[in-house]
């Protein structure tokens, strides 16, 4: 082989290593903590950087709780009923027992998002709560 088949057989191979790892999970933007029990959830923080945020849900209740991600049109927007539960498309969610704490990524546009726990009775209680993503 020549130098310059050589050279372009090392630039390949080393061009198919790099795509093969694959880029690395962008680390996230912000986070969002968030304590849910009977009847609240209260958010660490009211507004969040768009981009890749993670979700922490920490149940302090003494029963389950779910928290879903929904977003909205205007800011603190609620959503209609059928029977005790919330109307939604969430973007996520995820359950946690009494006492466990449970997270998960997503990735969020600039807009007007609702923390909400689906659960029978839990949203039409009022376990709800409101944030921005700039």
């Amino acid at each position: 082989m020549t130098k310059a088949a050589l050279a372009t057989a090392a630039v390949l191979m080393l061009a198919a290593l790099v795509f093969a790892a694959g880029t690395p999970a962008a680390a996230p933007s912000s986070t969002l903590r968030t304590d849910v029990a009977e009847w609240s959830i209260v958010p660490s923080q009211g507004v969040v950087r768009a981009g890749t945020v993670r979700i922490v849900l920490r149940n302090l209740g003494a029963e389950a709780h779910q928290l879903m991600i929904v977003r909205t049109r205007s800011f603190g927007e609620a959503l209609p009923l059928h029977g005790d539960r919330a109307v939604a498309r969430p973007l996520g969610s995820v359950l946690a027992g009494p006492g466990t704490s449970k997270a998960f990524v997503l990735h969020l546009k600039r807009g007007n998002y609702l923390l909400l726990d689906n659960l029978p009775w839990h949203y039409w209680k009022g376990t709800q709560a409101a944030f921005v993503v700039r």
